[in-house]
């Protein structure tokens, strides 16, 4: 019987202070190396089983000169442990199996039933060293603790199996039944490799230092026995799951609010507004999903937005959603809006996934398919097309056509002064005022101008005395003075009547001429101007007195006194007012509007540019009116008003080229001209360059142009209906204005402005929506119906229009558009 060693407390000792020794390093290390990783990775502590088989090899004095001993056995084990960090954990394992060493030179062999209870400390190194990545297929850890071995030996001859010496159960007296125990002390290190999420496969050097030197039954004092093991297992770690198989067996749970649906065009966007609701205890605390609608339309899509919902255990910036209580996210996002998208749907696929590092908000379902496994939730329906009613403004833009300038009466008028003596009306032609003003010429000249055969509209005589005098006796004396111009100018008329060379007579001129007369009084103005205009050293004087008296009378004795001081008011001043002027008014001879619109055509050289630009007013063809501008382009080149007014009528006609041509040219021509820019606004809001419209219109309203329709249809296009509104209020029975009160949810304006509107498809059409919208379905029904009688290609539009969505399944809608 062999005797058991004593312990070696200082080999024990040694361990102890080792341990004790490393651990702080490994925690501290795992800590800040911990600290690094989790800004990228989140770990899950966590509980886990193992399960291993391999071999054993014994070091002792059986075989104390050979520690390669070729002899191994089999040994097992199993055990369990918990995980607390990415670097540290804890484990406990029991082995079981058979330690076999043979020492040839002394014919000796041991074989050994061994069994051991352990409890480590693990340190993955490389979480240490590296940084926790979950991923990571290695890891290296290394693993210390304490262990109890309970064992049962046998010690015999090789040669012929002789027993020298046992323990344990199953050994017969004289030998120790009783097995052995021993504390015992294992390190290692081990390679993790990751098979799957909670499956590794492990293989480790596990190194068992005993406190007794007698497990191969000899005790030689020469040091401790010790035995090891080469293990080959596996862990199953028990691991949180994102437990996406649930989430996508429950995804019908998940509900989706989208308003308005169907979308709505405002402007050129289209914005998605989707309230995203999560049930309670649906969204896994380490899920993920990619969430991103897509607007599918026309053999193409348009994706949107990409967002990302984590749940509580994710790192990230996604959009965390509470496991216990579920939790809403409103998404929103605008797209442009492109032909084809009215008829459209909304829809989305989530994807579910795992994370292994921190979610970004807004990361593509493509960059999270590159990363990571995924499963594709169902596509579900978010919103039934685009809404475009928006796009349905009447250009009936204000154009401006240049003023032709034409007159179709032109009062052309002749006169004559006559100067009278100082309280007298009768004619002096000696006076040296009649003989130094040529008034016998211009008497003459006026005679000619009434032989010219002109057709005299009517005469205007005024009459004026000089302020000096009494006003009532000046006032009766301006009277005369009239009465003496016109009996002049009768006597000169029937003098023309009597000369038989004369091209026409005019037949009692008493009653067949329209004869004006005005007694104008005292010429109180015409003093004040002849004063200021002197050469009267004291004229500021003069004038000062007759201002500061307001009494007429004060103020006519005022003059008469300095007429006795200033001589230049007697011989200079007075003269030239008593007087008495007689105008002649004719009308300019014209040609007739039938003989304008003839020539306008046959041979427009003998038209003005004033006629010729009229001559398109005489029409309503607007062939013809364009035929008329176009030759005042060629015929007058460098008049603006020919290209402009051309251009309006394309316009009109929606001839945008050329109109732009036209306008282009008159722009060189006439710079910042207010029809013109106007115009130019107006072209562009036809080819629905709504923002140049608008720089063009507020050019023009600073050039004085009244521009306020013009920018209301910019305005709603921009999809700013309200401000659209105010701009064209003033408009009445209008069908932008209807389609803006439309748009503002005031359909029964609406519906009151177009019903005295013109008759059309599009204003039906539009009473038609305002039915829809207001949900009253004999109104939609009954315009629709008109619409469609006055243009039929709106069948196909309503049979898709959104706008009538609700109505598709209504039998008398369908019946309308099939």
């Amino acid at each position: 019987m062999t005797v058991m060693k004593k312990v070696n407390y200082k080999s024990f000792v040694m361990m102890l202070i080792l341990m004790l020794g490393l651990a702080p390093v490994l925690v501290f290390g795992q800590q800040e190396g911990t600290e690094k990783s989790e800004k990228k990775s989140s770990f899950d502590k966590h509980f886990f089983l193992q399960a291993s088989g391999g071999v054993s090899q014994f070091f002792g004095d059986v075989n104390k000169f050979n520690y390669h001993n070729e002899r191994v056995n089999l040994f097992y084990g199993f055990g369990a442990g918990y995980q607390f960090s990415p670097v540290i954990g804890v484990r406990g394992l029991f082995n079981n199996g058979w330690v076999v060493s043979t020492r040839e030179e002394s014919d000796l062999r041991m074989s050994s039933s061994v069994w051991d209870a352990q409890l480590q400390l693990t340190a993955s190194l490389t979480n240490l060293i590296f940084g926790y990545k979950p991923e990571r297929f290695l890891n290296v850890y290394a693993f210390a603790g304490g262990a109890l071995t309970n064992y049962s030996s046998i010690l015999f001859r090789d040669s012929d199996w002789h027993v020298i010496d046992r323990n344990g159960p199953d050994a017969e007296a004289p030998f120790d039944q009783e097995a052995y125990r021993a504390v015992t002390i294992p390190a290692g290190l081990g390679l993790n490799f990751r098979l799957a999420e909670k499956w590794d496969l492990n293989l480790e050097y596990n190194l068992r230092t005993m406190f007794v030197d007698d497990l191969d039954l000899l005790v030689s004092g020469d040091g401790n026995d010790a035995y090891s093991t080469a293990m080959l297992g596996v862990t199953y770690k028990f691991k949180p799951s994102a437990n996406l198989k649930s989430m996508e067996k429950n995804y019908g749970l998940v509900k989706y609010e989208t308003t308005p649906d169907p979308l709505v065009k405002v402007g050129d966007t289209v914005c998605v507004n989707v309230k995203v609701v999560f049930p309670e205890k649906y969204f896994a605390k380490k899920a993920a999903m990619n969430f991103q609608p897509e607007l599918k339309y026309a053999g193409t899509s348009r994706k949107l937005k990409a967002v990302n919902f984590q749940g509580e255990d994710v790192n990230g910036d996604g959009i965390v959603i509470n496991y216990k209580n579920g939790g809403t996210y409103t998404y929103v996002d605008c797209i442009p809006y492109e032909p084809g998208m009215n008829v459209s749907e909304l829809v989305v696929s989530p994807k579910l996934y795992e994370p292994k590092e921190p979610v970004s908000r807004n990361a593509t379902p493509e960059e999270i398919g590159a990363k990571y496994k995924v499963i594709d939730l169902p596509e579900r329906k978010l919103a039934d097309g685009v809404i475009v009613t928006d796009m349905r403004i009447t250009h009936d833009e204000t154009l401006i056509l240049a003023d032709h300038g034409y007159e179709k009466e032109t009062i052309i008028s002749k006169e004559a002064t006559i100067y009278f003596a100082v309280n007298m009306h009768n004619l002096n032609w000696n006076l040296p005022l009649n003989r130094n003003n040529q008034v016998q010429k211009q008497l003459d000249d006026l005679a000619a101008f009434i032989k010219m055969g002109y057709s005299i509209r009517d005469i205007d005589i005024n009459a004026w005395a000089s302020p000096e005098g009494e006003e009532s006796f000046n006032q009766g004396l301006s009277e005369r003075r009239a009465q003496a111009g016109k009996k002049h100018l009768l006597d000169m008329i029937k003098k023309m009547a009597k000369d038989k060379k004369a091209p026409f007579v005019i037949e009692n001129p008493e009653t067949s001429l329209k004869f004006n007369t005005y007694a104008n009084g005292e010429d109180w103005n015409g003093f004040m101007k002849a004063v200021e205009a002197s050469n009267i050293g004291d004229k500021r004087i003069i004038m000062n007195v007759v201002n500061s008296q307001p009494d007429v009378s004060k103020r006519e004795q005022e003059i008469r006194n300095m007429s006795l001081v200033y001589r230049e008011i007697e011989e200079d001043v007075l003269p030239p007012l008593r007087r008495a002027v007689i105008a002649v008014n004719c009308f300019e001879p014209k040609k007739t509007d039938e003989e304008i619109a003839t020539l306008a055509t046959s041979d427009p050289s003998k038209l003005n540019d004033k006629e010729l630009l009229y001559a398109a007013t005489l029409t309503n063809d607007n062939e013809t009116k364009l035929r008329i501008y176009k030759t005042a382009t060629t015929q007058y080149a460098n008049d603006w008003r020919g290209f402009n007014n051309a251009a309006v009528i394309e316009l009109e006609g929606n001839q945008l080229g050329e109109a732009a041509s036209h306008l282009n040219k008159a722009d060189q021509l006439e710079p910042n001209n207010k029809a013109v820019v106007n115009n130019l606004g107006a072209l562009a809001s036809k080819k629905a360059d709504y923002k140049g419209a608008a720089v063009q219109y507020n050019k023009a309203k600073t050039l004085g142009a009244d521009v306020n329709y013009n920018l209301g249809i910019t305005q709603l296009a921009a999809g700013k209906y309200d401000s659209a509104l105010g701009l064209m209020g003033d408009k009445k029975c209008n069908s932008n204005v209807a389609l803006a009160q439309i748009l503002t949810g005031k359909y029964s304006e609406a519906t009151t402005s177009l019903k005295c509107a013109p008759e059309s498809g599009h204003n039906y059409y539009l009473l038609a929506v305002a039915g829809a919208r207001s949900n009253d379905v004999k109104m939609l029904t009954e315009n629709l119906a008109k619409a469609i009688e006055k243009d039929p290609s709106l069948k196909a539009t309503a049979a898709e229009d959104r706008e009538f969505i609700k109505f598709f399944a209504n039998p008398e809608f369908a019946n309308l558009v099939k």
